[in-house]
């Protein structure tokens, strides 16, 4: 009997999954997601490089060696991912998810560009998906944890 072989899915990194990248571990949930991700191709935006950023700033103590590790986390997501870029639709429906209630931008932006280029935003931000269930924006466009351990 052949096993099939897993379809390679185009994801978008929420930052989550980018800070292990730089050096700073995040759940075990997050940090197990990584074998099984290597299958496909992923996709980053710089607005997730600076909520990355917010987020280590406040707990590191600016030592050389802590920011060397972040420089070389950032010259790899550069290096081994696909660049994600913000479009004007996706300016315009993360405002319109604002509008309605949501009031994370980064998220809504980021929803917005898997939304406008075909990706699939994968993401373990509870609130955001809810929000879009209710809302009735596209899920097929988020990939939770879950289906990401599905497939295949």
């Amino acid at each position: 009997m052949s096993r099939k072989s897993s379809p390679n899915i185009k994801i978008l990194l929420d930052t989550s999954f980018l800070l292990p990248i730089l050096g700073f571990e995040t759940s075990h949930e997050v940090m197990s997601a990584f074998q099984k991700l290597y299958a496909h191709t992923l996709y980053y935006n710089d607005i997730s490089i600076l909520e990355a950023l917010w987020k280590i700033v406040k707990v590191i103590k600016g030592e050389e060696s802590e920011i060397k590790r972040i420089l070389e986390g950032i010259i790899a997501i550069r290096n081994t991912m696909e660049y994600a870029p913000i479009s004007e639709k996706a300016i315009e429906n993360s405002i319109n998810m604002y509008k309605l209630g949501h009031r994370d931008m980064i998220d809504n932006l980021l929803y917005s560009i898997a939304l406008s280029e075909g990706l699939r935003l994968l993401t373990v931000d509870k609130e955001l998906i809810n929000f879009i269930e209710e809302h009735g924006f596209p899920k097929q466009y988020i990939l939770t944890l879950e289906e990401l351990t599905q497939i295949g």
